[in-house]
């Protein structure tokens, strides 16, 4: 009879555990496009009234109309912000090839020895030899080396 209450009780237990885990709030929405932030009334469009609240946008706002009809669509906004070098932004693939590049160099130049590994001295000199300009930041650390293992049977 206890073995019954006991695997009642469980079961139940496992139940409200799930419907508690049920409820758990959706992640939040990824941010507003900033053509959704400035387009208040959602019509796909952005009035001179709207762009007023955005004063870089409103004092651009007749360069940007380009067919002067008083509207700004998504075609007449610049699709993306250019880095000062004039260079275009790099999409996902392209920075992620470039840090890949990146961590190869840095690996290279602190491989001293360059037998293709990192002993502690070389790992612990990777922000002097990467990153001469940011020696100023601090890394943890490194932990000292792991005890042996216990003998078995002890």
């Amino acid at each position: 009879m206890k073995r019954l209450h006991l695997m009642l009780l469980a079961l139940t237990t496992t139940m409200a555990s799930a419907a508690v885990i049920a409820q758990v709030a959706p992640p939040p929405a990824p941010p507003a496009s900033p053509m959704q932030r400035v387009d208040a009334n959602g019509d796909g469009v952005i009035t001179r009234d709207e762009a007023a609240k955005f004063p870089r946008l409103a004092a651009r706002f007749d360069q940007l109309d380009k067919n002067k009809d008083g509207k700004l669509t998504s075609d007449e906004l610049p699709a993306r912000r250019w880095h000062q070098d004039g260079q275009p932004p790099m999409d996902r693939q392209q920075w992620q090839q470039r840090m890949a590049e990146r961590r190869a160099e840095c690996f290279d130049k602190a491989d001293t020895n360059k037998d293709g590994k990192l002993s502690r001295e070389e790992f612990d000199k990777i922000p002097q030899v990467c990153h001469p300009m940011g020696e100023h930041r601090q890394r943890p650390p490194m932990p000292g080396k792991a005890p042996p293992p216990p003998a078995p049977g002890k």
